[in-house]
């Protein structure tokens, strides 16, 4: 899988944008091509800015145009994600830490919300804790880890992730956020 380094300002905000992530999650949550008029209609924004913001997608290596059709005469344009890994920089000269901390936690937000609606969504349907697995949840702890196993961890995940990033029969898109740190490097205020 080809990784694309946002190694520049200019490279981190055009990806960090808000519309833009819109416009990747819903390519992504699809799983198949779309036209701006279909993305603009979802985002409730025209699909003139649509297509402005697809171009710079496009430009980033991270959106591609996947094929045309003739629709009454009008040449539709339709976009696909593409199956890439994105590398925000965090250490990049001149990255923009506020604009990066936003963008991670936009990010863990809408997986979380995502989480929540499958709570609602079990109790609204009166599922039972069995039930609910495999529909969406929440892990959090500590493992104690080797620098050498972390790193293995992190491999397996990602292959593991990789190889099912493209839509297939009988698979359904889940949306993810994987984060694990080195707390006895960096230690979190707790107070």
């Amino acid at each position: 899988m080809e990784t694309i380094d946002l190694n520049t300002r200019e490279k981190q905000n055009a990806f960090m944008n808000p519309a833009r992530q819109d416009i990747l999650r819903l390519l992504q949550l699809a799983g198949r091509p779309m036209t701006p008029k279909e993305l603009a209609d979802k985002m409730g924004i025209s699909a003139s800015s649509v297509t402005f913001h697809i171009k710079k997608l496009v430009e980033l290596g991270v959106v591609a145009l996947d094929h045309t059709e003739k629709i009454r005469g009008i040449t539709a344009r339709y976009y696909r994600s593409l199956n890439v890994a994105v590398r925000l920089g965090l250490l990049a000269p001149g990255g923009d830490d506020a604009a990066q901390a936003m963008f991670l936690q936009r990010t863990v937000e809408q997986v979380l919300a995502g989480v929540q609606g499958v709570k609602r969504l079990a109790k609204k349907k009166g599922l039972t804790e069995e039930d609910v697995m495999g529909l969406g949840d929440m892990h959090s702890g500590v493992a104690y880890l080797t620098r050498e196993e972390a790193v293995e961890l992190e491999r397996r995940i990602m292959e593991f992730l990789a190889d099912r990033e493209t839509p297939r029969p009988g698979a359904q898109a889940y949306e993810y956020v994987l984060m694990a740190y080195n707390a006895a490097e960096v230690p979190v205020d707790v107070g």
